[in-house]
């Protein structure tokens, strides 16, 4: 997060707005979930959950100190700097490794690796390390190692995902042994939320071991078992240097589908989820044994269009299906009202750089219509598109594509729903370089700046599909801006102009709904990272 513009310490309370009398009508295409969401081929899926054996209830794991947190994916590598899924890969992996601060649950950044910090010049920070921090070898946490990390992270022969997250950090350097400098090519207001995930690698295991598939970090808890799509195990390290985790044993267990994320709460063999439909809610509030937690998120979901070939290249086809989509009717019948419909914005108001005054695209077939005529398509030649969504992977992703298929039908819209596992659709989207006329995803940036958000759609980004030079000039203008006010103006300005020309459908802020068992204390984060240990069992031990 930028330092000069701290986000308030706490997150702002979430109202949702009252329920409009005709949003609840029937509509023609109002949806009702089906028996059981696909669970993606390719996951390693866990059995069925029946049921707990003896002793394996949230009552006798709390008595073991022990946890069992379901997650919607499977992870996909334990290279902490090879991976940006924050509620599965990196929540995992925080667990096992230090970064030099952390982003606290209230959202503030605080310490870890580093005690202290501070801007010593516009382009270099100085980092204080913690004098006992070690990795589980042994090895010293000290700025030898700091300055291995960085050189592996901007090395490109490396070819890491975290690299594109560090735009303007040049080098590391040395001062003492528990003393370092991070060197920017610019002035960056964003650099301290972007080392909130960066985690660090031991260098001497590093040199003897492959850090995809195995994992020797510096955090609370270390791996004790992990198969590539299946259930990862976690235990609270005795040697380890910081604040000690109030639970001793984690499993983090996958669970691709929402009937079996609440079907395991229910049972009680899942103690905590993140991420569950709104449309569960009440059903999950009616169990006694469960707390629910509601609140608005870091995370925006739209349907992104691929402006780079096809009928999305048109501004105005890309205008007409923001117009010829009811998001209102969307967020009340399908998401409970727990969110509103996003003001035309590709980030939530949690994000420095979140422009005021902009408003939605509103409903208006007519107007898509007309607009969908101007560009040539009509009766003789209607327009057909491909809508992928990956399965089992977003909130209510599935459903939501579902309206949105049958909205645009309303105004003579075609739409060929792509429903494939989410390893499949990630292939696809970044690998292949093969996104389909429009698919529908959630995004969000853990530094909660503008610039790292709005920087997936600039033009050099493979997360893009969009080579708009006003908006990429007004975010890398805003990047190397230093004063708060000039820096937000070029925001606005990007923001005012991804409203204009509509890269993606706006929608709605993913709505934040997680249960636990009611003994466990944990307190649910907007920026979904479910971190262990910042959970313990009521009436525990210590």
């Amino acid at each position: 997060m930028n330092a000069a513009t701290p986000h308030p310490s706490t997150p702002h309370p979430s109202t949702p707005h009252p329920p409009t009398p005709d949003l609840f009508a029937p509509h023609p295409w109002r949806l009702t979930r089906r028996g059981a969401l696909g669970l993606g081929a390719g996951l390693a899926l866990t059995p069925a959950l029946a049921g707990c054996l003896p002793g394996d209830t949230p009552r006798g794991r709390a008595g073991a100190s022990r946890v069992t947190i379901g997650l919607s994916a499977a992870v996909t590598t334990l290279d902490p700097m090879n991976t940006t899924s924050v509620g599965t890969d990196l929540s995992v992996l925080s667990s096992v490794y230090s970064s030099l601060v952390t982003r606290r649950p209230d959202l503030t950044i605080g310490p870890d690796a580093a005690t202290s910090w501070r801007r010593a010049e516009p382009t270099r920070w100085r980092f204080t390390l913690h004098r006992k921090a070690t990795f589980a070898d042994g090895s010293p946490l000290d700025a030898d190692a700091v300055v291995w990390n960085v050189e592996r992270l901007l090395d490109a022969a490396n070819a890491l995902r975290m690299t594109s997250n560090f735009p303007s950090l040049k080098a590391a350097r040395k001062v003492d042994r528990h003393t370092v400098d991070l060197i920017t090519a610019t002035p960056d207001a964003d650099l301290l939320g972007a080392l909130s995930f960066l985690y660090l690698l031991s260098p001497r295991w590093a040199a003897r071991h492959q850090p995809a598939t195995q994992a020797m970090g510096s955090g609370p808890y270390e791996i004790t078992d992990y198969s590539p799509g299946g259930t990862v195990e976690l235990r609270a390290r005795d040697d380890y240097w910081g604040r000690k985790p109030a639970i001793r044993r984690v499993t983090f267990r996958i669970t691709p589908s929402e009937p079996a994320r609440v079907s395991g709460l229910l049972s009680g063999e899942l103690d905590a989820v993140a991420g569950l439909d709104p449309q569960d809610l009440d059903r999950l509030r009616a169990d006694r044994a469960l707390r629910t937690q509601r609140l608005d998120t870091t995370r925006m979901a739209f349907i992104k269009l691929n402006t780079l070939k096809g009928p999305m290249r048109d501004v105005r086809v890309r205008r007409a299906v923001n117009y010829a989509v009811d998001k209102a009717a969307i967020t009340a019948s399908l998401l409970k009202n727990t969110v509103r419909p996003s003001p035309g914005q590709l980030l939530t108001d949690y994000y420095s750089g979140y422009t005021q005054g902009l408003n939605g695209y509103p409903h208006d077939p007519d107007r898509a219509r007309a607009l969908l005529r101007e560009a040539g398509y009509g009766r003789g030649n209607p327009l057909k598109v491909t809508l992928r969504v990956p399965s089992g992977q977003y909130v209510a992703g599935e459903l939501v594509v579902q309206a949105v298929a049958q909205q645009l039908s309303e105004t003579g819209v075609s739409v060929k729903i792509d429903s494939v596992p989410f390893t499949v659709y990630m292939q696809k989207y970044l690998q292949d370089k093969a996104m389909p006329d429009m698919q529908y995803i959630t995004q969000a940036w853990p530094t909660l700046a503008a610039g790292g958000l709005y920087g997936l759609f600039v033009s050099d980004s493979p997360y893009a599909y969009w080579d708009d030079r006003e908006f990429t000039g007004a975010v890398a203008e805003a990047r190397r801006t230093e004063g708060r006010a000039a820096r937000d103006a070029l925001y606005a300005r990007a923001a005012r102009r991804a409203r204009d020309q509509a890269p993606v459908l706006f929608l709605f802020p993913q709505p934040g709904v997680s249960a636990t068992a009611e003994r466990l204390d944990w307190r649910a984060r907007p920026d979904d990272w479910v971190r262990p240990a910042d959970m313990s069992w009521k009436g525990a031990a210590g």
